[in-house]
């Protein structure tokens, strides 16, 4: 196997002969031990794949070293979830408002993941705590063909099968590969349908919404006139209702080897609607059982990436490529998909449900039940969700590379890329469509900008105040109606050498970054100028922020002491921006929310908002114990500083306000052991284990919201990070037996065991005052509003306890003709 930037080294023992009529294959096997790779990194092949009894991008990552998955964000090292790049065949597929992975990787279109944890080289950048790159499948010469579908629908909502619940899943895959027209263009294409009836996969228990007098419910809530009956409702046991997601995605390759240039399409296409309850909140699901509208978050991905290779000659080659990203992201009504002008027009509801649905005015809804007097209530059946968000975030980016081995012992590399996005999103309160209604006119548009401004709370960059797209500012009457899209540019040129001699290998390599966010800062915070007249921030209160340029070395060394030990050492400095969300928001949005100090409490945004540092040690060695395997050892520590913090910030003259600053930092060290045990006697086995401490100031940029509000110290000193998992790892046994062995029945048989734990990671228990909460907020829901909350003890002195988990496939094939086979098999989890 090749693996990407991996030198692979094959030796060769020929005798020269007259052979005709046959052909020679040469093959090699991959070695034990890498002695040309200078850090430490963890590498899934599609053979893994192919048997591992999990499913999905996150559960597979997750057994790899130095890597948590919590909460479904992933963290490398210690790093925030936010830390983590992202390649699909090179070409960067990450959302830059969140730096998160964005696109749906299909299982079955991967050739390999490489999880780069331990440094990397002079080529990466913009991810300070890891990389994870994805290269996809190539066709082969011969056609083939194959078809996957796995489902645990074999009980109904609330009921259960051989002991388990069924949470309404699906998954079909097809793939297709092979030569198109001749043999020197090849293609693989995969799609796939996922389905989750309740992709929560909560292990809730069912209820019945009674009156305990065995009556009908009656509203009581005095808000509304009309005292409505409501008779039972049976919330089943085990599934959650409201929380469907339908994925469908594309994933292919196109190759040309047409020698010495070599051109290869890539592309990516996924779509994931999910279902939220849209009546109390979208995270409230069991207040919501009598309300039978919902809203979607439809999120719609596409990479296209194409490179182009040429070999110069047989020690240079050349490469450039071209990659196109695009990211949708919209709020859909179940009623009127993102037409949110009608979510709350009560004849465009009523007509809708046919009159089932009655608002109490022509723009408002009726309260919400309240059956028990404690202020505990229900939405109402079709009760619309109170927000709509659409996004949409694009780049276009050019990279190239020349590598070159010069002499024998120096393989030099230069490159670049440029990333140039466009990001356009518009946010919005539909409820204040009734001012319709309070200022008799037809149309928004007919209203004062700052009436509209001030009670709909838009948020606009790229699109006007009324949800119109827009491509510069626009003023009407002194008002500022719309925003131009924010276009971020990032850029970057390495030079790097790798030297290579038979007991030492340096890899040692220099980047340059350039990261322009075109953001801005205030000019000077004690003199803040604003309009008495519309309460907005006046031009003369910013100033440009000068684009951020760095350069960065990167140092790698390996040291074989023979062909079966290697000991290594990898040093870098590492920075990246910080998640764009946290700094872009229209001129009104930010004057809103910074002269209105109440509504930038728990989620302000950043003014002049610096790039994250990180300095990386790492040692390690590499072992072969026998002929069928090795092991590896490494030990790290990292260094982070300047990340995103919450703080309060009081210019002379104004209210105090919330606004995001640099300020925490956090240091990680640990240890990661993994052995490998290559196929014998039917058996394949890893295991990996991975020791750390992780602590730091904060674990998000939020974390200290109670200090804030509660005007005491923000933490100043180190404490665990709450994604820290002091012990963590995973173990793989692979059992197969071949074509034509172990009989009838065992023949092509196989069963792949993955055993993998945790220490627990840290909390801090607190207590909470009730304050504007209600009941079901205080008593379930209580880390929705965490600014009352009171530490008891020292920041995460308390751990959640150990976790185990084991998952089981077996299968087993069946040669159904010569060149067709079956494939019956269980996925326990």
């Amino acid at each position: 196997r090749i693996t990407a930037d991996k030198t692979t080294e094959v030796n060769y023992s020929l005798e020269e002969a007259a052979i005709e009529g046959q052909a020679v294959v040469i093959t090699a096997e991959k070695p034990l031990v890498e002695k040309y790779t200078t850090q430490s990194v963890s590498l899934v092949t599609s053979e893994d794949l192919e048997n591992i009894p999990v499913r999905g991008f996150n559960q597979v990552i997750a057994t790899q070293n130095s890597v948590v998955v919590q909460d479904g964000n992933i963290h490398i090292r210690g790093g925030r979830d936010d830390e983590v790049g992202f390649y699909i065949d090179g070409a960067s597929s990450v959302n830059p408002l969140t730096n998160t992975q964005s696109l749906y990787i299909i299982q079955e279109a991967v050739e390999e993941f490489q999880v780069l944890a331990g440094g990397y080289t002079a080529e990466f950048g913009g991810a300070n705590a890891g990389i994870v790159r994805t290269e996809l499948k190539t066709g082969g010469k011969n056609m083939k063909f194959s078809v996957d579908f796995q489902t645990d629908k074999f009980a109904d909502e609330g009921k259960t099968f051989l002991g388990t619940h069924s949470y309404r899943h699906h998954t079909g895959v097809a793939t297709i590969s092979g030569p198109l027209f001749n043999d020197k263009i090849s293609f693989f294409i995969a799609g796939e349908n996922a389905f989750q009836g309740d992709r929560a996969v909560r292990f809730s228990e069912g209820f019945d919404l009674v009156d305990l007098t065995g009556g009908p419910l009656v509203d009581i809530n005095p808000g509304n006139s009309v005292k409505d009956t409501i008779s039972a409702y049976v919330y089943p046991d085990g599934f959650t209702p409201k929380q469907e997601e339908d994925l469908w995605a594309v994933q292919g390759t196109v190759s040309f080897n047409l020698s010495p240039v070599q051109l290869r399409i890539s592309g990516s296409f996924s779509d994931r609607t999910r279902q939220f309850t849209s009546g109390v909140a979208s995270t409230t699901p069991m207040l919501d059982v009598l309300n039978d509208r919902y809203y979607d978050q439809v999120f719609t991905n596409t990479l296209l990436s194409t490179k182009l290779t040429y070999v110069v000659n047989p020690k240079t080659i050349a490469d450039v490529s071209l990659s196109y990203f695009d990211s949708k992201f919209d709020y859909e009504d179940s009623y009127f998909g993102n037409d949110w002008r009608k979510w709350y027009d009560s004849t465009a509801v009523s007509n809708h449900t046919n009159g089932e649905v009655t608002y109490r005015e022509a723009y408002r809804k009726k309260d919400n039940y309240m059956f028990n007097g404690d202020d505990f209530f229900f939405a109402r059946n079709g009760d619309p969700h109170g927000r709509y968000i659409t996004r949409d975030q694009n780049y276009l980016g050019f990279a190239g590379n020349l590598t070159s081995q010069m002499g024998r012992h120096h393989e030099v590399k230069v490159g670049g890329d440029y990333r140039g996005y466009k990001l356009r999103q518009f946010d919005v309160q539909p409820g204040a469509i009734s001012l319709l209604t309070d200022n008799n006119v037809a149309t928004i548009e007919e209203l004062n900008p700052n009436t509209w401004v001030n009670s709909a709370l838009p948020n606009n960059y790229g699109y006007d105040i009324y949800g119109n797209e827009a491509d510069a500012d626009k003023f009407e009457g002194g008002v500022k109606i719309a925003d131009a899209p924010k276009k971020p540019k990032l850029a970057s040129f390495y030079i790097q050498d790798k030297i290579e001699y038979n007991d030492l290998i340096i890899n040692a390599g220099l980047r340059y970054e350039y990261f322009d966010s075109q953001a801005r800062r205030f000019r000077d915070l004690n003199n803040i100028v604003f309009d008495a007249n519309t309460n907005k921030f006046t031009d003369e209160t910013f100033e440009d922020m000068d684009a951020f340029q760095q350069v960065s070395p990167r140092l790698g060394f390996s040291f074989p002491v023979n062909e079966k030990t290697v000991f290594y050492a990898q040093y870098g400095k590492f920075v990246q921006m910080p998640e764009l969300e946290t700094i872009y928001a229209s001129d009104n949005r930010l004057s809103r929310d910074f002269l209105s100090a109440g509504l930038s409490i728990q989620n302000p945004f950043g003014i002049g908002l610096e790039p994250i540092r990180t300095t990386s040690y790492e040692i390690g060695f590499r072992q072969q114990i026998s002929q069928v395997a090795a092991f590896d050892i490494a030990g790290f520590y990292r260094n982070i500083k300047g990340q995103v913090l919450i703080d309060r910030i009081s210019p002379e003259g104004l209210s105090g306000f919330n606004m995001l600053v640099n300020g925490d930092f956090a240091t990680t060290k640990g240890m990661e052991f993994s052995l490998n045990l290559r196929r014998v006697n039917r058996i394949q086995a890893s295991l990996n284990y991975t020791l750390t401490q992780a602590e730091g100031t904060g674990s998000a940029r939020t974390s200290g919201v109670a200090a804030v509000e509660r005007s005491t110290s923000r933490p100043t000193v180190i404490s665990p990070l709450d994604y820290e998992q002091a012990h963590r790892g995973s173990a793989i046994l692979d059992y197969r037996f071949g074509n034509d062995d172990g009989g009838p029945v065992f023949s092509n048989f196989g069963a792949n065991m993955l055993f993998t734990f945790n220490s627990g990671h840290p909390f801090t228990f607190s207590e909470s005052e009730v304050g504007q909460s209600n009941a079901y907020d205080a008593g379930v829901d209580y880390m929705n509003d965490v600014r009352s909350r009171r530490a008891l003890e020292a920041v995460g002195s308390s751990r959640t306890p150990f976790n185990y988990n084991f998952d089981l496939r077996l299968d087993k094939s069946f040669n159904i003709a010569k060149e067709l086979q079956a494939t019956v098999y269980m996925r326990v989890n």
